[in-house]
This record gives structure tokens, sequence and C-alpha cells, in this order.
């Protein structure tokens, strides 16, 4: 009897997009939607510079496995040594608290006004969701074939009342 071992097994990948969106709250949150990955699937880093890499691989079946890699750039108004990271149920959520500066509200007054900026969409490094974008070509798709459609119709009735519709006698 043959015993595998890890030379003869060879594993096969199956690379996707996770479906990944902002929420802002008094922290920037990036939540990666990740159906099937447990705790131990995932790894996520902050590398320097400024740049958190999340990774994930699980086993489908055999020798198939699922895998993505995101990057994400930390925005200069971030606690880079709090960043968190959380999985809830299929929702990974990184968790990037901001700074807060304080701003005096007058010059000489004691009062401060405490302002926090919220991340820019250019934060957000290789995470174009593959189902959006199949969304979006799915829309241009119908869109083209409704035009087309309409122009073989003109064009049909057209033929019919120059060609057919005036016989000469």
């Amino acid at each position: 009897m043959e015993t595998m071992n890890e030379e003869t097994l060879k594993l096969y990948y199956g690379d996707f997009e996770p479906f990944c969106q902002w929420k802002k709250d008094e922290h920037e949150i990036l939540e990666i939607h990740l159906r099937g990955f447990k705790k131990q699937h995932l790894r996520v880093q902050v590398e320097e510079p400024g740049v958190v890499k999340i990774i994930g691989e699980r086993p489908i079946d055999g020798t198939l496995r699922s895998r993505f890699r995101k990057e994400i750039k930390i925005p200069k108004n971030c606690k880079t040594d709090e960043i968190r990271a959380k999985l809830c149920g299929d929702i990974l959520q990184i968790i990037l608290p901001k700074q807060t500066t304080a701003f005096p509200a007058k010059p000489g007054s004691t009062e401060s006004i405490t302002r926090s900026e919220s991340m820019p969409s250019s934060y957000l490094l290789h995470i174009e969701s593959s189902s959006s974008t199949l969304e979006m070509n799915t829309k241009l798709a119908l869109q083209v074939a409704g035009v087309l459609a309409l122009v073989v119709a003109f064009g049909a009735y057209a033929y019919k009342y120059f060609h057919c519709g005036h016989v000469e006698g």
C-alpha cells in the first residue's frame, strides 16, 4: 500500500477577491467578507512602511485550497500600534483607530476642538471586488444588447416600409 507524502501530494489553489467595504465610525473599519474561513486560516500583519497585509488560505476539498491576499495602506492619522483584527462570523474586521488632533477654538482660549480625518479611498490598495466588476460588465452587456435590438428592429421596420410597402405597378 502506497503512502502519500508531501512530495506526491500536489496542492491546487483557487485565488479570489473577497468583497470588501469601508465603515466609518469612531475608527476606520475595513470589512472583508470571507465565507468559510476560520481564524486559523487568516494572517494579518502590520508591515513597514505603513501597510497592513491580510492573507487567507483554507482547504476546500482534498488538494484544493482557496486563498486571497490584500494590502491596505495605513493612513497617516491612524494609531498603528492599536490596529486590531477580529473575525465575526464570515466577516473579518480590520479596525484602524484614528488619532485625534486638538486645535484651540479661538486664539487665547483654553477650549479645544477635536478633529478626526476620514480616510480617502486612495488608501485602499488592490481591493476590487470581482463580483462588482462582473455586475458592471453584465449591466454594460445588457445595455449594448438593448441598443442593438433597437437598431435591428428599426432596420427591419425601415426595410419593410421602403422595400415592401411601396410597390409601384
